[in-house]
């Protein structure tokens, strides 16, 4: 194969794609990097193993308890971005508490693997802001608790082609 012979195939350009490419200033929501890459998962302590002993990524901030008592979460550091997993506490419990058995469901539906990517923003609110005025569906109409003392809000997939995605603002990593 002559060289430069897969430069017309891969990676696929965005002219290809009949789509011309976005100069930065035109970007509406001010996105400071990739804060964590979300990980349904149904047995915490299996992905723990994975990521951390057998993928030796560091893992940090177990969170046996989340800000509304529905989820068990860990991150496992790569770069400076994290795998979030995320686990229900009790998936099968009466008295739903705000994200308690969302994460179950959305196992037993799909399956465990990527469930969310969380966008770091400096300023929440104004992110949300920015998002609706870009026609971008803002799940919530307040910024609620996230895990290590964060705010997040979230983005219906419906508006971002299908990808849960949600901006995180935590102080340590403005």
């Amino acid at each position: 194969m002559p060289p430069g012979a897969l430069a017309c195939y891969y990676p696929l350009h965005i002219a290809a794609l009949g789509l011309e490419p976005t100069p930065a200033g035109d970007i509406a929501v001010r996105i400071l990097g990739i804060d964590h890459i979300g990980i349904a998962s149904g047995d915490l302590g299996k992905h723990v193993e994975i990521f951390g002993d057998k993928l030796g990524l560091e893992i940090h901030d177990v969170e046996e308890k989340d800000p509304y008592g529905g989820l068990r979460a860990a991150f496992a550091r790569i770069g400076d971005t994290d795998f979030e997993i995320l686990e229900d506490r009790v998936p099968d419990g009466d008295q739903k508490v705000i994200d308690q058995r969302d994460i179950a469901k959305f196992v037993a539906r799909r399956g465990q693997g990527l469930h969310h990517i969380a966008l770091r923003v400096a300023d929440i609110e104004e992110a949300m802001r920015d998002a609706r005025a870009a026609g971008l569906h803002v799940i919530d109409e307040t910024p609620r608790p996230g895990a290590r003392g964060s705010k997040i809000a979230f983005l219906h997939p419906r508006s971002t082609g299908g990808i849960l995605i949600h901006f995180v603002e935590r102080p340590d990593r403005a």
